[in-house]
């Protein structure tokens, strides 16, 4: 198993407000309806200044969803890529996807409301979608980023298309580990939680790859 490092303090502060906001987002949607969702009442609900929710959404929509900017996500994936150390491919792609995820990827009764709220509200579900196909381009740069790190090759080169085919096998490979895990009435809350769900979909990846080949 791969050592990736324990995310730092200041990551994890920002990790906590924007579950916050994205909480306090779904839950008034939940409970009081759409018309009666505003920034401030997110901000006040989540206890941070309406300026704050600005550092990490672009709309209360985006709140609901979870959703950062594209330069938001491209960031953020340009970060995560610099921070990992010399690994197998498989965990670091995990790594990244789930510190982009990071929000709701451990919260189920999160991503229980949300759903929820999208089934009532199926308004919101060409924002999510849409934002599904741009976040594509950053995380495969990111996955190609460490292929070209670990193969010592030019990682501005033309788009290697493995990359994304990497990229979304680990995503299912995330999918599947969450969904056995929770099915299997596994405690997601523990502060081993994140290593778990990584390490079982790292090991549900290459057992698919071994059955390809």
């Amino acid at each position: 198993m791969s050592d990736i490092p324990p995310t730092g303090l200041r990551e994890r502060k920002k990790q906590q407000t924007r579950h916050r906001l994205e909480t306090a987002a779904v839950a008034i949607v939940d409970e009081e309806g759409l018309d009666r969702l505003t920034i401030d009442a997110i901000s006040e609900r989540a206890e941070v200044s309406p300026r704050t929710f600005f550092n990490y959404f672009d709309s209360k929509e985006d709140a609901i969803l979870g959703l950062r900017t594209e330069e938001g996500t491209r960031r953020l994936v340009a970060e995560v890529v610099c921070e990992l150390p010399s690994a197998p491919l498989v965990d670091n792609v995990l790594e990244m996807l789930m510190r982009v995820s990071d929000s709701a990827i451990l919260d189920h009764e999160l991503r229980e409301r949300r759903r929820e709220v999208l089934h009532r509200h199926p308004e919101l579900l060409s924002r999510h979608f849409g934002h599904m196909g741009r976040m594509l381009g950053p995380l495969a740069e990111g996955t190609q980023a460490l292929m070209a790190r670990d193969e010592g090759v030019d990682a501005d080169a033309t788009r290697d298309p493995h990359a994304e085919i990497v990229m979304m096998a680990c995503g299912a490979g995330l999918h599947a580990a969450m969904t056995e895990l929770t099915l299997t009435g596994t405690d997601l809350t523990t502060d081993d939680a994140a290593a778990r769900v990584r390490s079982r979909a790292a090991s549900l990846v290459r057992e698919t790859i071994e059955r390809l080949s």
